[in-house]
């Protein structure tokens, strides 16, 4: 069975899961498969390393402004006392 791709997209994971394991009992398929599949994961680790470095850029961001402000407070307060 062949979907529309709006009917593929919102049908859920699970069913999904479920239909290709179904169809997986009767079926051969080659190398490219599994070299898809490999391709898949070193992607989605890619991404996870992405999004850890992403939320550390921005908690670094919030450090740096944070000691910026303080940094710029001292300098005011220098001027004032000097």
């Amino acid at each position: 069975m062949v979907r529309s791709i709006k009917t593929l997209r919102e049908t859920p994971d699970e069913q999904l899961i479920a239909e290709h394991d179904e169809h997986a009992k009767n079926t051969v398929v080659g190398t490219q498969y599994y070299l898809d599949e490999l391709n898949r994961r070193v992607q989605q680790r890619a991404l996870e390393a992405a999004d850890r470095l992403a939320r550390r850029v921005f908690w670094l961001t919030i450090v740096n402004t944070v000691f910026a402000v303080i940094a710029a407070v001292a300098a005011v307060i220098a001027l004032f006392k000097a």
